[in-house]
């Protein structure tokens, strides 16, 4: 792992960039699941962060954005905040956001674009590549508002009342009354996130299962292909939201330059699944996601990881209510999950690949089923 050890006079302080002009400091901090310490002439308490909003600038290509810079407690606060959201385009109610840390106004990020390698501050030279899991506050922020508001009842604590109390926080800034009724909502979202991770414990409990596993040796030619092959980067934006260059979606009518790729890949999931629906192949090469909802999904999703790693499992909620997660050992064997629930994957070392198999053809649909059925067809083999 690369180390963070710079010699900046303040090493528990960074900037974020890339804000919207619209969140004021007590949504920043929400965003980050932390509680806002707004004291400024007193040292930041562990577990909190303060937030001191630059001024808003003018970019060519997104518009207004401002820039904040953040004081955590410790160095070690700060690195498993950036090393959380660096990277990440996070769902937050009606759109996709970007999290873009650097140590000052113009200096180096601290983690690249893509998440997996940690770039240090002067006078640093060790680095591991490393891809680290979502926290629970961020497998929360995909939730629909009205669901966390849902599961936040579920707990015996009224929705009104959190909801009340959130805008009720708010009143006694002047910027917070000069905000919309839209950036109200982003503020409500996450701290809503916040909320009920805390009921949670601030952790769920993870059950762990293997995934239906395919025949020895029918992942080597796949597998083969995928690290000598041309495909990385694509030439185009694959997906909104999602800006990797090793992120690249097949589907079923393809140009030629995709023939080999989707033959491997429907040869393989047919050596374990008889007459598999799909209509189209994401595939990832060492790609970060975030936790996220796959709208536009029609049926469930089966997924394969192939390559030399540790770690990287295919995450889900387990149950409707979010108590336990479930984590699927993907490695050479097809998982199967809900795309139209939240999914993730988990930190991971080394050089990872998934397909995922999934279909957005009307004449696919078919009813969401809870997450245990199709574990049940994971550890039925």
């Amino acid at each position: 792992m690369q180390s963070l050890c710079g010699h900046h006079a303040n090493t528990h302080r960074c900037i974020m960039s890339d804000l919207s002009p619209k969140w004021d400091e007590g949504t920043i901090a929400a965003l980050l699941g932390l509680p806002l310490h707004e004291d400024t002439n007193e040292a930041t308490p562990p577990g909190s962060v303060a937030v001191a909003i630059s001024n808003t600038t003018r970019e060519r290509k997104c518009g207004n954005t401002s820039r904040a810079t953040l004081t955590f407690s410790s160095r070690a606060e700060l690195v498993n905040v950036v090393t959380a959201y660096q990277g990440l385009a996070v769902p937050i109610t009606h759109g996709y956001h970007y999290y873009t840390f650097s140590w000052t106004d113009d200096g180096d990020t601290l983690i690249s674009a893509d998440g997996c390698t940690r770039i240090s501050d002067p006078g640093c030279v060790e680095a591991e590549s490393e891809v680290s899991s979502p926290p629970l506050h961020l497998q929360l922020m995909a939730l629909p508002t009205k669901e966390l508001e849902r599961r936040v009842n579920k707990f015996r604590t009224t929705t009104s009342s959190i909801t009340s109390s959130i805008r009720e926080d708010s009143k006694d800034s002047e910027v917070r009354k000069a905000k919309s009724k839209r950036r109200c909502r982003v503020h409500i979202h996450a701290s809503l996130c916040t909320k009920l991770a805390q009921l949670y414990g601030n952790s769920r409990p993870i059950r762990h299962v293997h995934g239906m596993p395919v025949p020895v040796g029918s992942t080597d030619d796949l597998l083969k292909y995928l690290r000598s092959c041309t495909l990385w980067p694509p030439p185009e934006k694959q997906r909104r939201g999602v800006a990797a260059g090793n992120y690249l979606t097949v589907r079923k009518k393809h140009p030629p330059e995709h023939d080999i790729i989707w033959n491997l890949c429907h040869d393989l999931i047919n050596t374990v699944i008889s007459d598999p629906i799909y209509n189209a192949l994401a595939v990832t090469k060492s790609f970060r996601g975030s936790p996220h909802v796959d709208n536009h999904d029609k049926t469930h999703q089966h997924v394969i990881a192939l390559g030399d790693f540790t770690g990287g499992m295919l995450c889900a909620e387990a149950d409707e209510d979010g108590a336990e997660t479930l984590a699927i050992d993907v490695c050479n064997r097809f998982g199967r999950i809900d795309g139209r629930s939240v999914h993730w994957v988990s930190g991971w070392t080394g050089e990872r690949y998934s397909i995922v198999y999934y279909s957005t053809a009307k004449g696919d649909w078919t009813e969401r089923m809870p997450q245990e059925v199709h574990t049940k067809w994971m550890t039925s083999s």
